[in-house]
């Protein structure tokens, strides 16, 4: 077997800007893509994802472990490796590193569902969490909202915090530590966090409000109570996908809060133009699980870049 090339974080980075993760993914959803399921296991203090996608030129699996300990160990909490194969001849072509497409992916796809239903004319930005989506979120809101010019961040770690705040500031935003509240006030409102229990409250969040939510993965997990999914107009990565997993909307629905009838649509609808928002006051809200397809995406187009396709 060849030695297989490998696509580190830092050249995906150079590989694959932020915009055009953003157009690929928006270009790809609007052919309204198929999704296989995650397969999710558990271990003692750890879990397991598997991901598998295919594409008409491509497939691929990314491999993701989750250790909530893994802070007392100085390394990453969730950990990553992608397996790109050829879908002409069915050969492996490369491996890339799963975290790096996960923190390119995610806020690239929260840029294409903030472009379709966040106001036009949003200032300013509440990040809930200190991870490295919340880090990545705010340059992806900024790449189709170009009037961005304040962060708020939020989060259980004040030296995180103060990393995340300085690095901001170095890429041009007036950006700030808050409270939770404080971040749920914000015209674009990015959650990244994995909470078991609501951050904030429904009196917190603006009329006109656009929502992200992409921190929680499992059914028992929330970032936002049924108050504020009750009153949102709730746009999902993919319905089937927020069903098995998104904890959001299961117990909103479990509450009596909402019902899954209420889907405004999912990312295909969002590219295709089909969902927009519908007034200025309107409080709009996405909720993403995460799907395999949006890392093959990536992974395709930072492979065929690299030559490797």
């Amino acid at each position: 077997m060849k030695v297989l090339p490998i696509l580190d974080a830092a050249e995906i980075g150079r590989l694959v800007p932020l915009v055009e993760a953003v157009a690929a993914l928006r270009q790809a959803f609007a052919s309204s893509p198929t999704h296989a399921p995650r397969t999710h296991l558990t271990a003692p203090g750890a879990e397991f994802l598997v991901m598998p996608a295919a594409g008409p030129s491509a497939f691929g699996t990314k491999l993701v472990t989750i250790r909530t300990d893994n802070g007392l160990r100085n390394l990453p909490i969730i950990q990553g490796l992608y397996v790109l194969l050829d879908a002409r001849d069915g050969q492996a072509v490369a491996l890339l590193d799963g975290t790096a497409l996960t923190t390119l992916r995610t806020p690239a796809v929260s840029a294409v569902a903030t472009d379709a239903l966040a106001r036009a004319d949003v200032r300013s930005v509440g990040i809930l969490g200190t991870g490295p989506q919340a880090a990545a979120h705010p340059d992806a809101i900024r790449a189709v909202r170009p009037s961005i010019d304040t962060v708020v961040v939020a989060g259980r770690s004040p030296h995180r915090i103060d990393a995340i705040v300085a690095a901001l500031r170095a890429d041009g935003f007036d950006a700030r530590s808050g409270t939770f509240a404080a971040a749920a006030s914000c015209d674009v409102v990015c959650a990244c966090t994995r909470s078991a229990a609501a951050l904030f409250e429904l009196s917190d969040v603006q009329a006109g409000a656009h929502l992200n939510l992409v921190g929680s993965y499992r059914l028992d997990l929330r970032e936002v109570g049924g108050d504020v999914v009750g009153e949102a107009t709730v746009v999902v990565d993919e319905i089937g996908a927020a069903k098995a997993e998104a904890g959001d909307l299961a117990l909103a629905v479990e509450e009596g809060m909402w019902t899954w009838e209420r889907v405004a649509g999912d990312l295909s609808d969002v590219a295709a133009g089909r969902v927009r928002r519908t007034s200025q006051e309107e409080i709009t809200l996405f909720k993403s699980v995460g799907l395999a397809v949006q890392d093959l995406v990536v992974a395709e187009l930072a492979a065929r870049k690299a030559g490797f396709l």
